[in-house]
């Protein structure tokens, strides 16, 4: 795949967020002005699981709001989907440039850090700020004070629709913007949106569920992952768990938002896939090079005549072979291997030394 091109995948996503902000500015012009006047609101805001709980405490109409159940249960089994495909303020804000993702191009910066500053270790678990808004919003509610008009992205998205229409000022929207501008395009839903810490604490409760029962999964094949990183370096969210993975098979991991960035952007023939039900929707490695590089560093077997030996062999091999992506990484970036950590080709291409040399 040739630096600056992204497979067809990658559009179908555009064009299905494109779909939805146009759906929700039309809901939204709809409900407020006189032309359709018999619309009273914007009826996406009846997806809102947060919206919805507050709304329902309140008038006690738990089953108008059917739809926000409807996808919180979703989410249950394929955690946060709605970020990524379907949320207008989410997509708005990705499609943003940033200095911040310019920044995150190296791999070294992707590594969630501390309060001193100092990489995490991989597995060490780290408090969002997201789940403090979400425990508050909910605490606050339950005392019957309302404050989502600031933090609910539904909310915020339907108000800076509204406020452009009449010509005001969505000072919020600015806001979340500017943050996305100079943090990242994806900073406020990975680390402050309150509805994308409920999805998200919701796909707990079916974390451990196979592929085949799944509406949408993760799936990975650890053995064939060559552990270059292209996957989190794509992610629109920053996620490290997924090559951080030793595991085979779906990837339950609470923050992704299934967008399929990662899948894309992994030059390996399906070392990731995203599956319905078990049925592969999209996967890695469709052509190129670096696949074929990729299938063969993955088997741990050398071109004949050539002897394996030890992990920097290995490595250098592997990294000579991949070379370099659309997303950043190259040879000379650090391997996106960490402590405690293991590489599949390094290992099997051990093995079979072993048993050559036991023949």
């Amino acid at each position: 795949m040739r630096k600056g091109r992204r497979r067809p995948g990658h559009w179908v996503r555009r064009s299905v967020q494109l779909i939805f902000i146009a759906l929700f500015v039309a809901m939204a012009w709809a409900a407020s002005y006189p032309p359709a006047a018999g619309v009273n609101e914007n009826l996406f805001l009846r997806v809102d699981p947060l919206a919805a709980f507050a709304a329902a405490r309140a008038s006690n109409l738990w089953l108008y709001l059917l739809p926000a159940w409807l996808l919180l249960g979703l989410s249950v089994f394929s955690g946060r989907f709605f970020c990524g495909w379907i949320c207008p303020l989410g997509s708005l804000l990705e499609v943003l440039p940033s200095l911040g993702k310019r920044r995150a191009k190296s791999l070294s910066r992707l590594r969630p850090r501390d309060l001193a500053g100092k990489p995490m270790a991989k597995g060490e678990a780290r408090l969002r700020l997201k789940y403090v808004f979400l425990a508050a919003l909910l605490i606050l509610l339950l005392f019957g004070v309302n404050v989502l008009w600031v933090f609910d992205p539904l909310v915020i998205a339907n108000r800076a629709v509204i406020f452009v229409l009449v010509g005001g000022v969505p000072v919020i929207f600015i806001v979340l913007a500017a943050l996305a501008l100079a943090v990242g395009p994806r900073f406020w839903c990975q680390e402050m949106c309150p509805l994308g810490a409920y999805l998200s604490a919701a796909s707990v409760v079916g974390s451990r569920l196979p592929d085949k029962a799944i509406p949408l999964a993760l799936v990975k094949d650890d053995d064939a992952c060559i552990h270059c990183g292209r996957c989190s370096v794509a992610c629109p969210f920053e996620i490290t768990e997924v090559a951080d993975s030793g595991k085979t098979g779906r990837l339950a991991i609470p923050d992704c938002a299934l967008c399929g960035e990662c899948v894309i952007a992994c030059p390996v023939e399906g070392a990731l896939s995203l599956r319905i039900f078990g049925t592969h929707l999209l996967s890695s490695g469709k052509g190129g090079k670096a696949r074929r590089g990729a299938e063969i560093t993955a088997r741990g077997v050398a071109p004949a005549g050539v002897e394996l030996s030890g992990a920097g062999r290995a490595q250098g091999e592997r990294e000579r072979m991949v070379g370099e992506s659309d997303t950043g990484y190259s040879p000379t970036s650090p391997p996106m291997t960490y402590p405690g950590s293991r590489t599949p080709s390094v290992a099997r291409g051990a093995r079979a030394a072993k048993g050559v040399e036991e023949r």
